[in-house]
Parts: C-alpha cells; structure tokens; sequence
C-alpha cells in the first residue's frame, strides 16, 4: 500500500517534473520573483490597515464648529474689566474740563434787537437848567405843568448846529409854554417850573377852552378858544408906555417860529382871529376877550 502510494505519487509527479524541467529557468526565477513581490505588497497592505486601526483618534481642532465631547481645559474665568459692576460707584461723575466743553461758533444770524424792556426808560419831566434830549429826557412835545409867571426864559438849540430854534422866551409873562424836542437836541430853561411830556394828538380840541386870556402865551382850541378876540380900550391918546403887543404863530411841529400875525398899538382896542392849533402870545395888553367863533 505504501510503496503502491509512494508509486502513485511518483507517477503523478515525474510528469510534472517533466513538464516543468522543459521550461527555461529564467521563467523559473521571474515567476519566484513577481511571487515574492506580490507577498511582500499583501503584507505591506495588512500591516498598514492594522495599524490605522490601531491609531488613536485625533482631537477635533479648536476650528471644529461643534465638539461631540466637551474639551477637558476649564473655563476662562471673564477678566475685571469684563465682570460689570453691581453697585454704582460712590465716587461723583467728574465734570468736565473748560477744554472738554466744546466751545460754541458764533452764529451767523444777525444779533437780535433789544425788546423794549431792554432799552431804559427816559424821563419825561424835568425842572430847571440844562438837558440833553435822548439823555436827559425823551424827545417830544412838553408843556409847563401850571401858567408861568413872569420872567420864564427858555432856549432850544437843535443838534449839530449853533442855531437856537424856538424862541429865546424872557418876554413870558405868563400861560403856559410848549415846546417840541428832537434826540440830540439841548433845552436850558429858568423860572419855568416843571416840563412835562404831552400827547400831540390830545391837543386843541379841548371843549372847555377859554374864553378870556391874560398877557402870556397860550394854545388856541387847549388853552384859549378860537374865533375872534379883542382887548380893552387903551383910551384915545397913544401911551407908549402902554405899548400892547401880540403875536400868532404855528405850528406845533416846528415850536410855532412860523409867524402868522404881529402887531402892536399905543392906544384905543387891539383885535384878532384865531385858529385851532396856533399859538397865541401878547403883553401889556390887559385881557383878551373872545367876541365870536
């Protein structure tokens, strides 16, 4: 059985010992060779593949958008300037510095006007002696708050210039003086008593005017009404010390220097017409009596 086996073998080897012993060896070694190389990539394969199984994993990087596990590292407490204050602090709020306050430009609007409670007040009264209009006292039309006596003197020089406007009054004798002041303009009166400032628009149409009027000066439709007037009988021989005089000027606006009668008589009775709005002055000639309107 054995050498039947042994026998067996041998016959089924010899054939290929045969077969093989036809082929050249070269194919032989190149066959052995490609074998070698193909174990040797086999094994190289395996050996790679454990061993990436056998790799640890690597930690995601801190790019990672979401980590499956959280990271081991604690936590970074926040810093003091992070952590707001709970409390406020005792401590005032500075105030700024002059150089921290932003300095305003001027603005290029016009400076407005001062309201009228800005601008002081001027007098409108005034006594004796000296004033400068604007100054002093505001400009308009004045009056004597009573009938002068004799020897009231007043000048008017108006500004700028030398000229005195108005009447140089030291032939008053009486009634009572009105004069117009412009801003700028210098007064100076004497035995006159008080100035006081009157509105233009009440005068000369007073209804109680009167109907009589002494030697002085007065106001024809305030003081004196107007129409015709005439004095007493001076007698027939001419006195020249009994010399009447009289004159009628207007306007208000131009402190009645415009002349519109002057006259005069010795003796026997002196007569004029009067208008509302002029102004009547006479002396030495007694009272005047009002004939007609």
């Amino acid at each position: 059985m054995t050498d039947g086996g042994t026998g067996d073998e041998q016959m089924d080897v010899e054939p290929l010992i045969e077969h093989d012993n036809s082929m050249p060896k070269w194919v032989w070694w190149l066959f052995g060779g490609a074998l070698v190389v193909i174990i040797l990539l086999v094994w190289f394969a395996i050996a790679n593949s454990t061993d990436a199984e056998n790799a640890p994993i690597a930690e995601p990087s801190a790019s990672a958008s979401a980590s499956p596990e959280p990271s081991d590292s604690p936590t970074p407490m926040p810093s003091p300037t992070d952590v707001p204050s709970e409390e406020p602090s005792d401590s005032p709020t500075p105030m700024p510095s002059p150089t921290d306050v932003p300095s305003e430009k001027p603005s290029d609007s016009p400076t407005p006007m001062p309201s009228p409670t800005d601008v002081p007040t001027l007098p409108t009264s005034f006594g004796e002696g000296k004033i400068t209009v604007g100054k002093d006292a505001a400009a308009g039309s004045y009056r004597t708050d009573a009938p002068v006596a004799k020897g009231c003197v007043w000048a008017l020089k108006a500004k700028g210039t030398t000229t005195v406007r108005g009447l140089v009054a030291d032939a008053v004798v009486g009634g009572i003086p009105t004069v117009t002041f412009a801003d700028g303009d210098t007064f100076a009166s004497k035995g006159c008593g008080t100035w006081s400032a009157v509105d233009p628009a009440t005068l000369f149409t007073n209804p109680s005017a009167g109907v009589t009027a002494k030697p002085g000066v007065w106001l024809v439709g305030q003081d004196i009404r107007f129409g015709t007037w005439t004095t007493a009988d001076l007698g027939a021989e001419p006195d020249p010390t009994k010399l009447c005089t009289w004159t009628v000027t207007e306007s208000l606006g131009t402190n009645f220097t415009t002349v519109v009668t002057r006259d005069l008589i010795f003796s026997g009775s002196g007569k004029v017409t009067l208008v509302a709005g002029q102004q009547f002055t006479s002396a030495n000639c007694g009272e005047w009596t009002l004939l007609s309107k």
